[in-house]
């Protein structure tokens, strides 16, 4: 059984023609029930009596402009170069203003459900929004710990040398030589992921020979810095793709670095 839509039902309008007491005995009964089985209905019903003011303020309810005019002129009486002026019935004129005022009723009706239907656009909008900047607070708030991580690593490294790992023309990570500290940061600027099973490693060149420093920890990688000890005294860097766990030698390089000028 199909679960009933409390919301569905309120945005449909029968509150406001239960008010305005539009519906037949059936359809006002069946409305009646709903309101005493569920809450919501309820304050619905005394909402709209509040705002509409029911029939005996309806004098007292402004509806926008554009309403007004639109009734005035389905009601205004025709006008021909000579009119003829005839005096309705007593009985005629007292079925005309129920009409009338039933007419100014849903009038009132349909711009209070136009109202809530445009007020709830603009809340789920601004709740868009909202979630929009929380989702980019999030992201500068890691960005700001990843940079808040590279300033502490690189704290007091006065002698630290940047030097860019390139493939091609293309840069690729950045190596931050330390040559007091004898440490290597990495820093990941434009590679791929690696593909399952593979695993980035980094070289040094020493002798012209290249000295594998480490295999690359990728999730540690995204997240800033990455530090490796070498006690040697590198002449450039390189970054080989391998099998998961490293490899003696570079099989699959990448990309490598310039000539470090402050090898120590």
């Amino acid at each position: 059984m199909e679960k009933f839509n409390i919301q569905e039902y309120l945005d449909s309008g029968v509150i406001e023609m239960y008010v305005l007491d539009q519906l037949s005995d059936a359809e006002r009964e069946a409305v009646e029930k709903l309101a005493a089985q569920y809450p919501e209905i309820r304050e619905e019903i005394a909402e709209v009596e509040e705002a509409m003011g029911t029939y005996h303020t309806l004098e007292g309810l402004t509806p926008p402009d554009h309403i007004l005019s639109n009734i005035m002129a389905a009601t205004a009486p025709s006008t021909v170069e000579e009119p003829i002026v005839t005096a309705l019935p007593k009985r005629t004129l007292s079925i005309i203003w129920p009409m009338a005022a039933a007419v100014v009723g849903l009038a009132l009706a349909a711009w209070m459900y136009m109202g809530k239907q445009s007020a709830q656009q603009e809340i789920a909008a601004l709740k868009k929004t909202t979630e929009n900047l929380r989702a980019n607070e999030q992201v500068i708030s890691s960005r700001l710990q990843v940079t808040e991580q590279e300033l502490n690593e690189l704290k007091g490294s006065c002698c630290a040398e940047r030097l860019v790992v390139k493939a091609g023309d293309q840069p690729i990570a950045s190596v931050y030589w330390n040559k007091n500290a004898r440490l290597a940061h990495l820093k990941m600027e434009n590679l791929a992921i690696p593909v399952k099973g593979k695993q980035y490693q980094l070289w040094a060149f020493v002798g012209g020979k290249p000295v594998s420093i480490g295999v690359v920890d990728w999730e540690a990688l995204q997240k800033g810095l990455v530090s490796f000890e070498f006690k040697n005294k590198p002449e450039a860097f390189a970054i080989s793709l391998e099998n998961f766990g490293g490899s003696p030698v570079p099989t699959d390089v990448k990309g490598a670095s310039a000539a470090v000028v402050n090898q120590g």
